[in-house]
C-alpha cells in the first residue's frame, strides 16, 4: 500500500490583508468546488488582478485536483509567470490522484526538471507513484538516481516507501528488497509496503514472517494477511487472524466475509454478517455485494428471514452495483417479477445491469423475455451489448430453438465488431447444434483459432443429440490428440452419442476407460447413461444388474431412464419395479407415472391405467401439458396439445386432415395403444392422436410457408410419442421438406420418408 503523502509545507503564505486574504480562507474552507465554482473564484482573481498570484492559483489548482478537472488546473498553471515548487507539487498530486501518471511523469520532466527547479520530499512520492502505475521500472530508476542526488530526500521514510512500493510494483522484487534492507528505520507503512510485495509475489510465508516480526501492526497489517488467508483459501488461518485483531474497522468485516463467499462458505459469510451488525458496524456497498454474493452461490434454500433482511439493507443504499446484486440474487432464487422490479428501480443502467437481467431470464428459462429486453436495450441506443450480453442471448435462442433469430444475433456479433472469444465462440456452436444446424455449428466449430475444454464438450454433445455417434466419438480422439484431457461432461456426451446411436460395445468400453485411463470418476449421470444405452439396446437385464451393483445410490434420473427403456420395449415387470423406487424417491414427478401409464396401455392393462391416474390424483400431481414451437418469419409460434387458441386454428386442422388422407395409403395408422387414458371409440383415440401440439406446430409451418424448401424446425418439451414420430416420416416424403424435431432427448431429422434415428430412440 502506499503511504499517505502528507500536504506540502514547503512555504507558509504571508498575511494579507483585504481580498487576498478573503478568498485564500475561501478556498481553504471550501473543500470540494466544482468546476463552476472554480470559474467564478477565478474570475474573482481576474477582477481583482490577483490571477497571477502564486498562492492563490496554487490553492485553486488544488481545488481543480480534488473536482477532478485538470485540464482547468492546467490552464491555471500556466496563467502562472514564474510558477515556484509547491505549485508544480500541486499539480503532480492532482495528475496523480486523478489517475494520469504519464501526465505527471511528462509534467515532471517538462516542467519541473526543465525549469531547473530542485526536486523535494513531496515531489518524488508523486513522480514514483506515477511510475507504480505505470509499472515503468526505466523511468522509475532514473528518479531514483535524481532523488540519491537530492540532499535529504533519499533519507526521508515518505520517499523511501514510495520507491519501495515502486520497485514491487514494476515487478523489481530484489530492488525493492534492497531498497528495504537499506531502511534504517523502517515504519510500520514500511513494512505494510513489503507485505503486500511479498503477496503479490505470492510468498505468503514471507509475508507472515515479516508480520510476526513487526514490533507494531496497525489495522492495514491485519486486513492485508487476513485478505491473502482468504484468497488462498485459507480460511481458519483467516478467522484466527480476525480473532486476534486489537482492532477492527470496515476493511475487516468486509475481507473476512468476502474470504467465506468466494470459498462457498455461505452460512459463515452470513454467520459474521449477523455478528458485524449486531456489533454496530453500519454495512457498506462492498459489504453488501459480499453478502449478495454468497447468497447468490448458496445451493440450498435461503431462510426467508435472512433475505428479507440482506435486501432490506440492499435497497437502502443509493448504488447501481448492489442493486444489480440483488437482482443477481433475485434471478438465482428464481423471482424475476421481483428481480424486473430491481432492474426498473434503478435510474441509470449500466451494462452489467442489463446484461444480469438478460442472463437472469435466460438461467430461468424465459428465453423470450430476454429476447425482448435486449430488442429494448437496442431502441434505447445504450450501453453498448458486449461478449455477456450475446451469450446470454445466444443462450435464450439455444432453449427456443430459434434459428432466425439466433443467426440475427451471430450477425449483430459481426457487424458491431464484438470480439468473438472462445466462450463467445463456444456459445454459438451450442446454439447452432441445438437449433438443429449440426453442419453450421461444425463450420464455426472448425474454425476457432483455439478450442478448450467446453468447446469440445459442446461440439461432442451437439453431434450425440443429432445422433451422430460415430462423428462425436472421431471428435474425441481428435481432441486427445490436441492434447485436451476430458472431463466428466465429455463422458455425459460420448455415453449420450453411444445410446442415440446403438453403439453398446464402443458405450461399455468407454464407460470402463474413463476413469482407468483418464482419472474420472463415473458418477451418477454417467451411470445412467450406461442404463439408458442398456435399456434402448433392449438388454433390460443388463441395466437392472448394474442399477443393483453400481456403488452409488441410484437417483431418480437413473430410475427414469430404466423406467423409460421397459415402456419402450413393453417389459411392465421392469417397468413396475422402477415405477416403485421413483414413487418412492420423487413422487411428485408425473414424467414417471406418464411412463408406467404408456407401458400399461401398450399392454393393454387398461385397469392398471385407471389406477395410475388414481395415484396421480391422491398426489396431486398434474401431467405436464406437452407443446411445441416453431419458428416462422422470425417469430416463434407456441402450440399446446389440442390448441385451439392460434387465429389460423381452422386452417391447421384443416391442413393435418388433407395430410392423413395422403399419408394413409402410404401405411399411415395411428397407434392408438399408448394413450394415458382408455376412450371408448377408435374415432376418440385418433382425434386424442390428431391434436398433439408437434403436429399441429408442422401444419402451421407448412401452410405458412407454402412453396418454399426450407427444412421447418420444431421444439418438444417432450419425448415425440411413435404416431408422431411415424406421421412426421411420411409428411417428409409427401411434402419434400426436411423436418427437424427437437424433442426432450435428441434431435429426428426426417428426410424423405425416413429418420435419422433409424428407429433408435
Amino acid at each position: 500500500m502506499v503511504p499517505t503523502v502528507a500536504e506540502p509545507v514547503g512555504r507558509c503564505p504571508p498575511w494579507r490583508p483585504g481580498e487576498e486574504l478573503s478568498i485564500s480562507l475561501l478556498l481553504r474552507q471550501s473543500t470540494r468546488l466544482d468546476l463552476r465554482q472554480i470559474r467564478q473564484v477565478h474570475g474573482q482573481l481576474f477582477r481583482r488582478h490577483l490571477h497571477h498570484d502564486a498562492v492563490l492559483i496554487t490553492q485553486l489548482v488544488s481545488s481543480c485536483s480534488a473536482a477532478g478537472t485538470m485540464d482547468y488546473a492546467a490552464r491555471l498553471f500556466h496563467s502562472v509567470p514564474t510558477p515556484d515548487l509547491v505549485l508544480c507539487n500541486a499539480m503532480l498530486k492532482g495528475y496523480t490522484l486523478n489517475s494520469y501518471p504519464a501526465a505527471a511523469a511528462l509534467f515532471f520532466a517538462g516542467e519541473v526538471l526543465r525549469r531547473g527547479l530542485p526536486p523535494d520530499h513531496y515531489t518524488f512520492p508523486y513522480v514514483l507513484k506515477a511510475c507504480a502505475a505505470m509499472a515503468d521500472p526505466k523511468l522509475g530508476a532514473q528518479v531514483h538516481g535524481s532523488l540519491v542526488k537530492t540532499p535529504g530526500a533519499g533519507a526521508d521514510i515518505f520517499v523511501l516507501n514510495s520507491l519501495l512500493d515502486m520497485y514491487w510494483k514494476c515487478g523489481l522484487s530484489e530492488l525493492a528488497r534492497l531498497v528495504f534492507r537499506r531502511i534504517p528505520q523502517p515504519n510500520t507503512t514500511t513494512s505494510n509496503i513489503m507485505i503486500s510485495g511479498f503477496l503479490g509475489m505470492d510468498e505468503l510465508d514471507s509475508a507472515r514472517e515479516l508480520f510476526d516480526g513487526m514490533p507494531l501492526r496497525d489495522v492495514v497489517s491485519w486486513n492485508t494477511l487476513m485478505s491473502a488467508y482468504a484468497r488462498a483459501g485459507e480460511m481458519e488461518l483467516a478467522r484466527k487472524l480476525f480473532d486476534e485483531m486489537p482492532k477492527r474497522n470496515i476493511v475487516s468485516w468486509n475481507a473476512l466475509i468476502s474470504g467465506y463467499s468466494q470459498n462457498g462458505q455461505v452460512e459463515e459469510a452470513t454467520s459474521v454478517f449477523s455478528q458485524m451488525l449486531h456489533s454496530g458496524v453500519d454495512p457498506d456497498s462492498a459489504t453488501m455485494l459480499n453478502v449478495l454474493s454468497a447468497l447468490s452461490g448458496a445451493e440450498d434454500d435461503l431462510e426467508d428471514e435472512l433475505v428479507d433482511r440482506v435486501v432490506a439493507l440492499a435497497r437502502s443504499m443509493n448504488s447501481v452495483s448492489v442493486s444489480t446484486a440483488l437482482l443477481n440474487l433475485y434471478a438465482k432464487m428464481g423471482r424475476m417479477e421481483e428481480a424486473r422490479k430491481v432492474f426498473e428501480g434503478i435510474p441509470e443502467k449500466d451494462l452489467v445491469t442489463w446484461n444480469a437481467m438478460i442472463g437472469g431470464y435466460s438461467h430461468n428459462q424465459r428465453p423470450a423475455e430476454a429476447i425482448e429486453l435486449f430488442r429494448l436495450m437496442t431502441q434505447k441506443g445504450h450501453p453498448k451489448p458486449d461478449g455477456i450480453t450475446m451469450v446470454s442471448l445466444i443462450d435464450a435462442c439455444s432453449q427456443m430453438g430459434a434459428l432466425d433469430l439466433g443467426e440475427w444475433i451471430h450477425t449483430f456479433i459481426r457487424k458491431n465488431k464484438i470480439h468473438l472469444d472462445v466462450f463467445l465462440y463456444t456459445a454459438l456452436v451450442d446454439m447452432y447444434a441445438k437449433c438443429g444446424d449440426l453442419v453450421r455449428a461444425r463450420h464455426l466449430f472448425d474454425e476457432m483459432p483455439r478450442k478448450d475444454l467446453p468447446s469440445w464438450n459442446a461440439m461432442i454433445n451437439g453431434m450425440a443429440a443429432h445422433g451422430h455417434a460415430r462423428e462425436a466419438l472421431r471428435a474425441f480422439q481428435q481432441m486427445g490428440s490436441d492434447g485436451v484431457a476430458p472431463n466428466e461432461i465429455t463422458f455425459i456426451g460420448l455415453l449420450s452419442a453411444c445410446a442415440h446411436g446403438g453403439l453398446v460395445g464402443e458405450g461399455l468400453e468407454l464407460f470402463h476407460r474413463m476413469h482407468r485411463q483418464y482419472g474420472v470418476e463415473p458418477r451418477i449421470e454417467h451411470y445412467g447413461c450406461v442404463v439408458d444405452l442398456l435399456g434402448r439396446a433392449g438388454r433390460l437385464a443388463d441395466a437392472r444388474e448394474l442399477v443393483r451393483s453400481m456403488p452409488l445410490q441410484p437417483d431418480p434420473a437413473l430410475w427414469g431412464a430404466l423406467l423409460a427403456a421397459s415402456t419402450f420395449h413393453r417389459a411392465v415387470g421392469v417397468a413396475e419395479e422402477a415405477a416403485r423406487e421413483l414413487a418412492a424417491l420423487d413422487p411428485r414427478h408425473d414424467g414417471n407415472y406418464v411412463l408406467l401409464s404408456n407401458a400399461y396401455a401398450s399392454a393393454g392393462l387398461w385397469g392398471d391405467v385407471e389406477k395410475v391416474r388414481a395415484q396421480m390424483r391422491a398426489n396431486r400431481v398434474q401431467k405436464t401439458p406437452g407443446w411445441s414451437s416453431v419458428e416462422v418469419a422470425g417469430a416463434v409460434h407456441c402450440f399446446r396439445s389440442g390448441d385451439r387458441t392460434h387465429s389460423r386454428t381452422a386452417e391447421i386442422y384443416s391442413a393435418w386432415d388433407e395430410l392423413v388422407k395422403e399419408i394413409r395409403p402410404m401405411g399411415y395408422e395411428p397407434d392408438t395403444g399408448a394413450l394415458l387414458r382408455k376412450l371408448d371409440a377408435e374415432e376418440e383415440k385418433e382425434e386424442a392422436l390428431y391434436r398433439h401440439s408437434e403436429k399441429l406446430a408442422l401444419c402451421f409451418a407448412l401452410i405458412s410457408s407454402a412453396g418454399e424448401s426450407s427444412p421447418i424446425r420444431i421444439v418438444k418439451n417432450l419425448r415425440i410419442c411413435g404416431d408422431c414420430h411415424r406421421a412426421m416420416e411420411l409428411v417428409s416424403e409427401v411434402t419434400g421438406r426436411e423436418i427437424i424435431v427437437r424433442d426432450r432427448r435428441r434431435f429426428h431429422h426426417f428426410r424423405g420418408g425416413s429418420c435419422s434415428c433409424g428407429g433408435y430412440w
